[in-house]
């Protein structure tokens, strides 16, 4: 499926308006003023702005020009006098003509008369305003979070920030620059927050965001330089749009569940990115200075040139570039994800200060060389990239004085008031140099990585379907066979559904998962994933977490390089096998009562190929998995895989029964020297 490139086709490459507010945000009272609440009259959204001429006249009126999809005859303004649940942002007729205006005055506009604005500027000023919730409640205040779990009908995030008013009293920010001048008016279909400034979230790419933007100059040099810039502009695969048009697609069957499909398929990207202050605080200032940089301090092979021919993937500007870049939409809340880990706080998911333990994902970066940043979530709403920690191995808390501590690269939510939410992705100001060095693989990286399946497949996520927007649908997702860049190879006869645990705040009960979410395969399946790379040339074992059922099916596992062409590993994995078989032999350690009885036992099960789930995360009221008889681990492989090498792994049914189910939670990718080293490996 060809992914087409959206700036080619839509936007010329002239045209790039940053609109640049200065906002001063201070440290936040508790005291938020309320004199600005509305009181539910019981109107309908579209009544109040009508009864509201001197507000939103504008905004009724470009309301009834524009219809919700290019296959709908009604417009939005009947869409918003219907039945629903919406979040509207309402900008006023002042916000509105200064927006018109600015973009008149930068030469956009022919006129600044509603009735002649472009089609498409009338559709962005609508679907960019309004949230459709689904069957969920419309989002009052309260519930705000940064970014908002649902995207808007532009399908583009919406942020929300803090700051404080003149005399101190908080406010709210939409996207940076839209200020939240009323909120909470409670209507029959929704909410209305009045704002004073029209949401226009930025057409720009990535790499031309990072360009335009004031203070990363010398990286959008570097992207420049380089030609990462170019590698990142693919946006909207339409093909798949075409799908959809043509109801092709896949709502889905498996039992009574139903489901719903993505309604588009998008590449997206994030970057990591040291502002012009961090490169000058280094003695960095021109690209030859950086080379002398990378020349001390980075771990880059033989291989590695330092001429300037840049756009080499083994040049070395290149390469560092490269480890700044992945080929993932992550918005703040999706660099880690968090969920059910041990002592989850069932608050305020998106409120990083509910972190009770670290929290972390593996992210594969661009480029040749296959390398991965590791991003930790640490109490206190921290996310550092490439951190190493000591813990605590009873409460599994860093321990505070670590002297094999290494602090990581920290990163920031946001760039101040410049807009770091582009079109196809973010990126996010760091504060220090990030480079693969040599702690990065031997130290950083040393250790059992588990990967949830969703961080290995970027389009999930690009598509706002992880764990946190089930949009009425309970969470079921359905996905085409070639929807998955990471999965090369699906049989027609697969069903692949993604199950988000609804509530997504780790009340779960019996969903014994890592991070409460699962997929579901149905079908006499046979598919190939790719798996992520090694940070080093050694002995590693791949482990697959099970929830184990009698619905459940047995599945050939094979693993190698050639994706057309893999060899069988072991006997076939039978998911129908819980902790009270003989041959797994699972015992709790609550019965096992001794230290030297709980690890006799897990001696045993791991001669037999099993292990008991970890300890860090808690299906089911704080019960950790280690405790639970369904919850094991399998060693599905053991062998030796070369850093920067491909490697796939394929799930084949080996029963005809296409309602027999194939779970598939997570993986472990684990060095020998953590399952056979010098101290035990943890039982986290």
């Amino acid at each position: 499926m060809n992914a087409k490139n959206f700036f080619n086709k839509h936007i010329s490459t002239g045209v790039l308006m940053l609109v640049l507010v200065s906002l001063s945000f201070g440290s936040c009272k508790e005291n938020i003023d309320d004199s600005d609440l509305y009181t539910f009259t019981g109107e309908m959204l579209i009544d109040h702005l009508e009864n509201h001429p001197d507000t939103f006249s504008s905004y009724v009126q470009i309301l009834g020009r524009v219809h919700p999809s290019q296959r709908s005859q009604s417009t939005m303004k009947e869409l918003l006098s219907a039945r629903g649940n919406y979040t509207c942002f309402a900008p006023t007729n002042e916000a509105i003509a200064h927006y018109l205006d600015s973009l008149y005055n930068a030469g956009e506009l022919k006129s600044t008369e509603l009735s002649e604005i472009p089609d498409s500027l009338a559709e962005s000023i609508v679907f960019n305003s309004i949230i459709e919730n689904g069957d969920n409640t419309a989002y009052s205040s309260t519930e705000f979070q940064d970014p908002m779990p649902i995207n808007n009908m532009n399908d583009r995030p919406i942020r929300v920030t803090y700051g404080n008013d003149s005399d101190g009293t908080t406010v709210i920010y939409i996207n940076i620059h839209s200020k939240v001048v009323q909120k909470d008016i409670e209507v029959e279909n929704g909410y209305i927050h009045t704002i004073n400034h029209v949401i226009s979230p930025s057409n720009a790419s990535v790499g031309d965001l990072i360009v335009a933007t004031p203070n990363t100059q010398f990286f959008g040099t570097l992207l420049k330089a380089t030609g990462w810039d170019s590698e990142m502009t693919d946006y909207r695969d339409y093909d798949y749009d075409e799908l959809d048009e043509a109801g092709e697609l896949f709502n889905g069957s498996n039992g009574s569940w139903g489901g719903q499909y993505p309604l588009h398929r998008y590449t997206k990207y994030t970057a990591f990115v040291e502002t012009d202050s961090v490169f000058e605080a280094n003695g960095i200032t021109d690209i030859e200075s950086l080379k002398a940089y990378l020349r001390e301090h980075a771990y880059y092979d033989e291989q590695t040139t330092y001429d300037d021919d840049y756009t080499n993937p083994d040049n070395a500007v290149n390469q560092f570039v490269a480890y700044h870049l992945v080929k993932v939409g992550l918005d703040w809340s999706s660099l880690v994800t968090w969920s059910n880990e041990y002592g989850f706080s069932n608050g305020n998911k998106n409120d990083g200060t509910s972190f009770r333990v670290n929290v972390w994902e593996y992210w594969e970066t661009m480029g040749k060389h296959r390398r991965t940043l590791k991003i930790t979530g640490i109490r206190g709403n921290q996310k550092r990239i490439n951190r190493r920690s000591v813990y605590n191995l009873s409460s599994y808390r860093e321990v505070s004085a670590q002297s094999e501590l290494i602090p990581g690269v920290g990163i920031s939510q946001t760039n101040g008031s410049y807009d770091n939410n582009s079109l196809n992705g973010y990126y996010f100001p760091i504060d220090g140099i990030l480079l693969w060095t040599e702690d990065v693989p031997t130290k950083v990286l040393n250790e059992r990585m588990r990967y949830d399946i969703c961080s290995l497949l970027p389009e999930l996520i690009n598509a706002n379907c992880r764990i946190k927007d089930s949009k009425g649908s309970k969470g079921y997702w359905f996905y085409t066979h070639n929807y998955f860049e990471n999965i090369p190879i699906m049989s027609s006869e697969t069903e692949f559904c993604y199950l988000a645990n609804e509530a997504g705040n780790g009340g779960s009960g019996s969903w014994t998962n890592y991070q409460i979410d699962e997929f579901n395969i149905h079908g006499i399946y046979d598919f190939v994933m790719k798996l992520p790379p090694v940070p080093y040339t050694g002995t590693y074992e791949i482990r697959y977490g099970i929830n184990a059922n009698n619905n459940r099916g047995m599945a050939q596992i094979y693993v190698g390089t050639n994706p057309n062409n893999l060899p069988a590993i072991g006997i076939p994995l039978d998911l129908r096998i819980d902790g009270n078989n003989a041959f797994v032999g699972w015992k709790s350690d609550a019965d096992l009562g001794s230290t030297e009885a709980i690890d006799e036992l897990d001696k045993q099960m791991r001669n037999n190929g099993y292990m008991k789930g970890p300890k860090y995360f808690c299906p089911a009221q704080n019960v950790p998995g280690r405790d639970c008889v369904i919850c094991l681990r399998r060693v599905i492989f053991t062998g030796q895989l070369e850093a920067g090498q491909t490697y796939y792994i394929r799930f084949k049914s080996v029963l005809n029964n296409s309602n027999s189910e194939f779970f598939f939670d997570y993986l472990e990718l684990v060095p020998k020297s953590i399952y056979n080293g010098d101290t035990a490996e943890d039982k986290w």
